[in-house]
């Protein structure tokens, strides 16, 4: 049955995106602050089509890939957040700076978006493991907010069950 209550409008007010070190608890994630534009959550999977001679057209798909990409704004220019965007571990507590080129690996982060959900519970999505794929960009412009554009591959998990390698969506109790 349809309901207007399931219609959802809207982010979390507070702790919306977080981002912690592969593997810890929510409780220990650091809120990336304000974020403008939303969160964009992106599945896609490749197919093989499965054809014989006897029948004109696809008999059967298997599944070959999946991917999960998260893609965000962050409107909280701050040096965590740019280090976090280039794929660096977070500076310092306080450091008021943070030197940058070539890496050698790239910390592979959990994170977790808490959302407004259907019927006014929250929605948190929880994805294991997550690494910023490169293509991120800042712009600072004499009229408006400098964002930091973020993009991560969600990586599979494979220490999971095979049904749960990329994350977990649960609504939680108002």
């Amino acid at each position: 049955m349809s309901s207007t209550t399931n219609i959802v409008v809207g982010l979390a007010a507070t702790g919306t995106l977080k981002a912690a070190a592969y593997g810890a608890a929510e409780s220990t994630a650091a809120d990336l602050g304000f974020i403008k534009g939303g969160i964009t959550i992106e599945h896609e999977e490749t197919s093989y089509d499965i054809k014989v001679d006897q029948v004109l057209g696809t008999v059967d798909k298997i599944t070959t890939d999946e991917g999960l990409k998260i893609k965000f704004s962050l409107a909280e220019c701050t040096l965590p957040n740019l280090a976090l965007a280039l794929g660096y571990p977070e500076p310092a507590g306080g450091a008021s700076a943070f030197d940058f080129g070539g890496k050698q690996t790239t910390p592979v982060n959990t994170l977790f978006a808490n959302v407004q959900g259907p019927n006014g519970k929250t929605r948190r999505y929880t994805f294991w493991r997550c690494r910023p794929n490169g293509k991120t960009a800042q712009v600072y412009k004499r009229d408006g907010e400098t964002l930091i554009d973020i993009e991560f591959d969600v990586l599979a998990d494979v220490s999971k069950d095979p049904s749960k390698r990329f994350g977990r969506i649960e609504d939680l109790q108002a």
